[in-house]
């Protein structure tokens, strides 16, 4: 019998390689974790939530049907895209050019696009009048539905690479790799110290159900974390 699990989209690599390690049978519906919280919250009730950030972890965690959120990985914010827009080889200054067409997840219903906002306000501190200008060009373009279960499927980013709908991107570094290396001419760049904004992962779970925790305790095993870490996660631990 398959587990079902709600996921922040951006572990639709990383999950299933966690599962296939350890041998468990998933039913997995991946989406912006805001949405998925908001279905937990009228009544759904899956087995395991993991979420991209902690502040939706926790607030399932107040409900009674569920045990204390715990944190799973971490993710770094990054910006990837056309060679051409990142040549001058700094991040904020790409991100402001007029020319650049900048792309973010959804604030509010993604923490992708919560972290991308951070970002930018760490912009103001470099540069000030830089929170409003980038707040004013980002195109909140991914991150503001859910689309059913369909298995880890493919990211909508690269999509909007191959239909010339952004220059940029400012997102998960995990989810670059893979636009980087699935759609030509794009490259990414590191954000410096000062804007750089890390996402911490959380996971909660069904309380009081043997199958639900020997789930978690697999999921937290080394093979389970080694997978996540292929997949260009880091642990929270920082081994």
């Amino acid at each position: 019998m398959s587990l079902t699990v709600f996921s922040a989209g951006s572990l639709r690599k990383a999950l299933p390689a966690m599962a296939e390690a350890v041998g468990l049978d998933l039913d997995v519906l991946f989406g912006p974790a805001g949405l998925l919280r908001r279905r937990i919250e009228e009544g759904e009730r899956p087995s395991l939530f993991f979420s991209a950030n902690m502040d939706h972890a926790r607030a399932v965690e107040t409900l009674d049907d569920y045990a204390p959120a715990r944190e799973l990985a971490v993710n770094r914010l990054c910006l990837f895209g056309r060679r051409e827009a990142l040549e001058c080889g700094d991040a904020l200054a790409a991100m402001l050019a007029q020319e650049n067409r900048l792309g973010t997840s959804t604030p509010g219903a993604d923490p992708g696009g919560d972290y991308a906002f951070s970002v930018f306000d760490r912009a103001e501190a470099i540069l000030p009048g830089s929170r409003e200008r980038l707040r004013a060009k980002a195109l909140p373009l991914v991150g503001g539905s859910l689309h059913g279960k369909d298995g880890p499927g493919r990211s909508p980013v690269p999509g909007l690479f191959e239909a010339g709908k952004v220059d940029l991107f400012l997102g998960y570094r995990t989810s670059a790799l893979d636009v980087v290396r699935s759609v030509e001419g794009l490259a990414m760049v590191e954000l410096p110290p000062a804007l750089a904004v890390e996402a911490i992962y959380g996971v909660v779970a069904l309380r009081g159900d043997p199958v639900v925790a020997k789930a978690l305790a697999l999921l937290d095993s080394l093979p389970a974390t080694e997978a996540l870490e292929q997949c260009g996660f880091m642990r929270c631990d920082g081994a």
